[in-house]
């Protein structure tokens, strides 16, 4: 599965992770400090005649540290108490459409996937929930999260008769779709397709790396979707080497040319649920708004397990 473009980041310090955790993680910190002051320290350098000395001087330092931690554990406890009431949960991963049209047999890797990198809109506010769109427009593919476009590229080509399936969670090898058009060898991969959607042009180096895809796997056409479009070295190199490349625009005038149940069934799979809020690349499920001094920035639930971190759209520099 292809990672949506992001923002290197340092990692962060324990006093930010204290800050930003649910408030059990900065009382565990405050206890091993306490742990550490009481019993650890003075276990390992108490005994030893030139080491004694420090002791007087990690102690103090690390009840400061558990006082820190405590204070923070303490605030962030008084925060969360309001918001006792449970959060709704997500509604469920939207059930892939069934074509009008007569298509070759559908792959189910679709459907065993668990719930899944990013849209890089911004969060929508969660006063009143927003009205579905009830039409295709430049905009509504500019939002959509990076990885409900993937799966609503598959779509596409599944309601135009072709087989498709989509790679798993994880490293795609640079390839996101697979199709097979081929009646006579139908295990037999016939193209590839990559999905970026990005918050700027996509440039020569993922083209080059579907290239070699092609190469590996012996194909002989690709497609490249990304809805921000492509730089002219990426236009040039892709007419070099069969690699169709279609932007926000064109996707756009091939979804308005589909029959009018076609074009609304994959209007309803592309915004049926949460479809804003980015996936996590890592764990696959809906990430959350997070702040930090350099500004908002998506963030896995799971952290700090999960450190997968996704900028928001009109963040990047």
């Amino acid at each position: 599965m292809s990672r949506p473009y992001r923002k290197s980041r340092r990692d962060p310090g324990l006093i930010e992770i204290a800050t930003t955790s649910d408030w059990k993680v900065s009382a565990a910190m405050a206890a091993v400090c306490v742990l550490a002051a009481t019993v650890i320290i003075p276990a390992l350098l108490g005994s030893s005649r030139m080491l004694g000395g420090l002791v007087m001087v990690f102690v103090p330092l690390t009840w400061l540290m558990a006082v820190v931690f405590g204070s923070i554990s303490l605030i962030r406890f008084l925060r969360q108490r309001p918001q006792a009431s449970p959060t709704p949960q997500r509604s469920p991963a939207p059930r892939p459409i069934q074509p009008a049209v007569r298509a070759t047999e559908t792959s189910s890797s679709e459907l065993d996937k668990a719930p899944l990198a990013e849209s890089f809109a911004s969060p929508t506010s969660a006063a009143a929930p927003e009205a579905r769109p009830t039409a295709w427009s430049r905009e509504l593919i500019d939002r959509i999260e990076w990885k409900r476009f993937e799966d609503l590229c598959c779509e596409f080509y599944r309601v135009k008769g072709i087989r498709a399936e989509t790679t798993r969670l994880g490293a795609d090898g640079g390839v996101d779709i697979r199709l097979f058009q081929d009646d006579a060898a139908p295990q037999r991969c016939t193209a590839v397709v990559q999905c970026k959607a990005w918050n700027q042009a996509v440039g020569i180096k993922p083209v080059r790396e579907l290239r070699g895809v092609m190469a590996h796997e012996r194909v002989e056409k690709a497609f490249f979707m990304a809805p921000n479009g492509f730089t002219d070295e990426a236009r040039a190199f892709a007419a070099e080497n069969r690699i169709t490349l279609l932007d926000g625009k064109l996707f756009l005038a091939m979804l308005e040319r589909l029959p009018e149940v076609l074009r609304q069934q994959l209007l309803d799979f592309a915004t049926a649920g949460d479809w804003t809020t980015p996936t996590c690349p890592s764990c696959g499920v809906k990430m959350a708004a997070r702040d930090s001094k350099r500004g908002r920035f998506w963030g896995c639930v799971h952290f700090p397990k999960c450190r997968a971190t996704l900028q928001m759209r009109g963040s990047a520099v």
